[in-house]
């Protein structure tokens, strides 16, 4: 078990990222800077990510609720995306998501997120080309 809030925020960051818990720093620090990525690993290594109350879907689905809210895609809605289908949600799981999203936020903002995880789950797929994929459409 890890001890310390800085070990437990690494390995919350070293999941999300995809990379070993010694890596972790690093690489958060590569993304947002050294004094951001201290901060971040010391907030993720409390209750928030290790209450036994919620979950890592639940956690994951949050995290994407808040993304999509604020209109954040690219990378950082991508990375959230890969971790939560770590964790077990799929792609209807997180197409109902913006949809209910939208009957409180409005289509403008999960619209966005919507047209991501459509192009996300078009890259998983073996059969997508490029073509398709940059167009958001299914290869067949």
């Amino acid at each position: 078990m890890l001890r310390t809030r800085t070990e437990r925020g690494g390995a919350v960051f070293a999941e999300t990222l995809g990379v070993s818990a010694s890596e972790s720093p690093g690489a958060l620090s590569e993304r947002v800077g050294s004094r951001f990525s201290e901060e971040a690993i010391l907030a993720a290594g409390g209750p928030a990510w290790h209450d036994p109350a919620l979950d890592d879907r639940s956690r994951s689905a949050a995290i994407l609720t808040a993304l999509t809210c604020e209109g954040v895609g690219g990378t950082r809605l991508t990375t959230q995306l890969e971790r939560a289908v770590r964790v077990g949600l799929d792609q209807p799981a997180l197409e109902v998501l913006t949809v209910l999203l939208s009957l409180y936020v409005g289509q403008a903002r999960t619209s966005v997120a919507a047209e991501e995880i459509h192009r996300f789950f078009l890259r998983r797929r073996p059969e997508a080309t490029p073509d398709a994929v940059s167009e958001g459409r299914d290869a067949s």
